[in-house]
């Protein structure tokens, strides 16, 4: 008598899978600083400027992120603080803006790899105006990403909530795709807000600064 053949009944519903992919921007998807390109060619002035906006101006960097002050506001401040002049200040902000890379070469093939796969893949960054007028524009971010969700037009930082608890940053996007638990996965190198975001029913995956980014998103693509 033939033995029948054992059926393997693993099939891809048994697999983890995201409708959306949220990617955080500094420290994930790129190492790029403001005016990092003075570290070569300006190191005085990069120094100056670092220890201005990172020292004396730390109490702005929230309130540029939320929305409450825009770029020419806080570059005003440092070059009144610093003693340089705005217009230089502002110029090598806006080619640092411009200039800034992705991690790897290989991220655009990744991310191409996760919306083959059907999902939608998500710049979610607690930045500043400044991504949305340079960055993005000058890196073609929306030819490449599905959205971006900046915390400078949202009103909020990714960890922020409302008085009924829900989240600022994320809580119009879930509802207008209908994410429910589980459905959708942050990459980020913070460690602060992982408990918050999770209990938006957002999983975490949280990285190595940098070098962490490509691994994360070659676990996820692994696990379709």
């Amino acid at each position: 008598m033939k033995q029948s053949k054992k059926i393997n009944h693993t099939s891809k519903k048994n697999k983890l899978s995201y409708k959306t992919v949220f990617i955080d921007w500094n420290g994930t998807l790129s190492g790029s600083k403001f005016w990092g390109h003075l570290e070569k060619t300006d190191p005085k002035m990069f120094s100056t400027i670092e220890n201005t906006l990172f020292g004396q101006l730390r109490g702005l960097l929230k309130p540029w992120m939320k929305g409450e002050i825009q770029s020419e506001d806080v570059i005003r401040r440092i070059s009144d603080k610093s003693k340089l002049a705005y217009s230089d200040v502002f110029d090598e902000f806006i080619h640092s803006c411009m200039n800034m890379e992705f991690v790897s070469k290989d991220v655009p093939g990744l991310i191409k790899k996760l919306q083959k796969n059907g999902s939608k893949v998500v710049v979610a960054t607690d930045n500043m105006d400044s991504f949305t007028r340079w960055t993005k524009r000058y890196l073609k971010i929306d030819d490449l990403f599905d959205d971006v969700l900046n915390s400078h037009y949202l009103g909020g930082m990714k960890k922020d909530v409302d008085k009924d608890g829900k989240s600022i940053f994320f809580s119009e996007y879930l509802k207008k795709n209908n994410l429910k638990p589980g459905e959708s996965i942050l990459v980020d190198d913070s460690s602060d807000d992982i408990q918050t975001i999770e209990s938006f029913g957002i999983k975490y995956e949280h990285i190595e600064p940098v070098k962490g980014f490509v691994p994360a998103l070659n676990r996820i693509l692994a696990s379709y």
